[in-house]
């Protein structure tokens, strides 16, 4: 079907088109003149739909150029008039299409294009021509297969309706979609960009697409290519992940500049390999001898740092890849596209525009030596953001966070989110995998790939309300613009998405130390029943339950009742009640009770410490939340994860407490949160993550 790049075709040639691949489309018959449409109207001989084609007008309902229900006899007359109607309008008619009406019935849209970033996607949802209105759509990447079609059609309020009440069509509607967006649809196997079948109306045994719109696509976009392969990137990226050697180019002995920082940042962390710093202008740096130009380093280092100014970028890479140095890192920004700089060549590079990488494991950081943690872990964090990176590696060390690494990759010229993905799948020492990304130019292969992989995923994304980008030369193109086709990719991929930093970390504290949690049970414990109650709510939101307890929890409780308690799940304890007759806590054995129960697969235990404080003096209410927390901490609790949360009203005395206790808790595999909802919606994400680990 040769057409030229973007040019919307003609309904009755999509119509056609889409016929050949088995879509269940009304035929359409072309007339330029409204003596021809009163022919075909004749031949027809039945109620009639007749829709104008004209260029520039694409929602032709809104144009006014759609006339329903016209009897044969009628038509030429019909046509005449809807061409002086336009005319008037500036409108200039390049014909209409006459097509016999359709049986009403539940309408639906569905459409497929190629996204700029998330490549060939497909949609569904209600259609019609307030279908942008509506907002019932779904998408999912292509190619498509049954089962994900049918999958696809269920994220949607009206798949529900046709599962119920049109069972013939919600089946047929599946098929349609393989037709469309399948390995051997329409979307991957001819030259079009976008296709929209709006309406595609559902009968009680068959469905029929009654109006189709489509663009020709342009040259370049590459329909069929590889997903970037695990143990490849591992092979390339290793050097760059954990170096043994590593050169800093533009090293400087100024403790100002960021040549010096990043020696300095090696040197105070103890790097573990050989360290090379190049400089113009200096001798040594740090106790380092520094060679003067990147001629003069041995062959073959893991890794470079690179702190130039921009101009200079691209000739020192070339010169790195000539001394067969593995990888790069370039801290600089405003450079020009470093992708071309290294082509052909076996040099791949990080950044630029970042501010550099953090692992224990060969005993760097990009960051002060105070806030990086030397104990080696296995959650991996890839940041397009310097900011975020550095506060991965200063928060996880005070939340009790282990990493592989942190890397900050800055703008992604050469090496891409999904390779770095790839990297992690065959990591070793990565268990958990998350990323902050700023744009989609990735999503295709990202969420492509994260499909296939057993590593569990978090995306935190920036810029998520320009997600998409094709040109709404339909409803589909229109709507890939919603945030919904992101979180449509990532629930596909099985990758979870969250939306604000903290919500980032609480879900790597709990994937750290939950990384068996797959069940929906919740034991909520604590002091005060409106946090209970609106931590239910919270519960249901996030896919967990709170069950009834097992008569043989009730009898273990029971010893604990007080006045103004409640031992049912959720368990209200009044803070006066926390304690035994000889003062010490009683949370430890209500958390091994509940962690004990069959239902029960996560503990949130939780209390007010503003109102210990107002019990007691400040070191005696110190000294009751201190036993509190250990006491929780060291409680039995079997496979199910506990979560201490300690509810600070924000004095210094209080945080500085928290901060201490935290640490604790940390060391015994507890994460500390500081809200009951917070903990709750994490233990929710780290379930629907751990499901990867099946």
């Amino acid at each position: 079907m040769p057409q030229t790049a973007g040019r919307r075709l003609r309904e009755d040639v999509i119509r056609d088109l889409a016929i050949q691949y088995g879509i269940p489309a009304n035929p359409v018959v072309f007339a330029d003149t409204p003596a021809a449409a009163g022919e075909v109207a004749e031949r027809l001989n039945k109620p009639l739909a007749i829709k104008l084609v004209a260029d520039g007008v694409v929602h032709k309902s809104k144009a006014g150029g759609v006339l329903l229900d016209i009897a044969p006899a009628d038509a030429e007359a019909a046509v005449k008039q809807l061409f002086a109607e336009q005319r008037a309008r500036d409108v200039t008619p390049r014909g209409v299409t006459v097509e016999p009406m359709v049986e009403a019935g539940p309408e639906v849209v569905a459409g497929a294009l190629h996204d700029p970033g998330f490549g060939p996607i497909v949609m569904v949802g209600s259609g019609g021509v307030d279908v942008e209105a509506l907002g019932d759509v779904a998408f999912a990447q292509a190619p498509l297969d049954r089962d994900g079609a049918l999958r696809l059609i269920d994220r949607t309020r009206v798949g529900g309706v046709l599962r119920r009440r049109f069972p013939a069509g919600y089946a047929q509607l599946a098929d349609l979609l393989v037709r469309v967006g399948g390995a051997g649809g329409l979307l991957l196997s001819e030259p079009v960009d976008q296709i929209d079948l709006n309406p595609v109306v559902v009968g009680a045994e068959t469905l029929v697409a009654v109006d189709a719109r489509a663009v020709t696509r342009p040259d370049g976009i590459d329909v069929h290519r590889p997903l970037p392969d695990p143990k490849t990137l591992y092979r390339q990226l290793k050097p760059a992940i954990y170096p043994t050697s590593m050169a800093v180019i533009g090293a400087s002995a100024h403790p100002d500049k960021m040549g010096h920082r990043a020696v300095r940042t090696a040197v105070d962390q103890g790097f573990t390999g050989a360290l090379h710093p190049v400089s113009r202008s200096a001798g040594t740096i740090l106790g380092y001898a520094a060679v003067s130009s990147i001629a003069e380093l041995p062959e073959g280092i893991d890794r470079a740092v690179v702190a130039l100014p921009a101009a200079a970028v691209p000739q020192a890479l070339a010169d790195l890849a000539d001394r067969g140095v593995r990888t790069a890192h370039v801290l600089t920004a405003d450079t020009s596209d470093l992708a071309q700089a290294v082509a052909g060549t076996n040099l791949r590079v990080l950044g630029p525009n970042c501010i550099g990488h953090y692992t224990p494991y060969s005993r760097l950081t990009m960051i002060g030596q105070d806030a990086s943690s030397k104990e080696k872990g296995s959650v991996a964090v890839i940041s397009q953001s310097g900011t975020y990176a550095g506060d991965v590696v200063r928060r996880g060390n005070e939340l009790g966070l282990r990493f592989s690494f942190v890397s900050s990759v800055g703008n992604c010229h050469d090496v891409s989110p999904a390779e770095l993905l790839a990297f992690c799948e065959a990591d070793p020492d990565t268990t958990v995998a998350a990323f902050y990304l700023e744009d989609d130019s990735d999503a295709r292969d990202f969420f492509a790939l994260a499909a296939t992989m057993t590593t569990p995923v978090i995306l935190f994304k920036g810029g998520r309300s320009a997600v998409g980008g094709a040109a709404a030369a339909s409803h589909t193109g229109a709507l890939a613009s919603d945030p919904q086709l992101l979180r449509d990719a990532a629930a596909d991929a099985g990758v979870v998405l969250v939306d604000s930093f903290d919500e980032l970390m609480d879900t790597l504290l709990l994937a750290q130390f939950a990384p068996e949690f797959t069940g929906p049970g919740l034991g909520l414990l604590g002091t005060g029943g409106g946090v209970a109650v609106v931590g239910a709510d919270t519960a249901h939101e996030s896919g967990l339950v709170i069950p009834s307890f097992a008569e043989a929890t009730d009898q273990a409780l029971a010893p604990y009742d007080a006045p103004g308690s409640s031992l049912h799940n959720p368990i209200d304890i009044p803070t006066w009640s926390m304690v035994d007759d000889s003062g010490a806590s009683i949370m430890g054995r209500l958390v091994q009770a509940v962690a004990a129960d069959p239902a029960v697969d996560c503990i949130v235990a939780y209390t007010d410490m503003g109102t210990v404080y107002d019990m007691k003096h400040g070191s005696d209410a110190a000294a009751m939340l201190t036993d509190m927390a250990r006491d929780i901490s060291a409680a039995e609790r079997g496979p199910a994860p506990v979560v201490l949360v300690l509810r600070s009203s924000y004095s210094a005395e209080q945080d500085t407490l928290v901060r201490a206790l935290r640490a604790e808790a940390a060391s015994a595999g507890v994460a500390v949160i500081e809200s009951v909802d917070r903990a709750i919606a994490a233990l929710g994400r780290v379930r629907r993550l751990n499901a990867r680990r099946g």
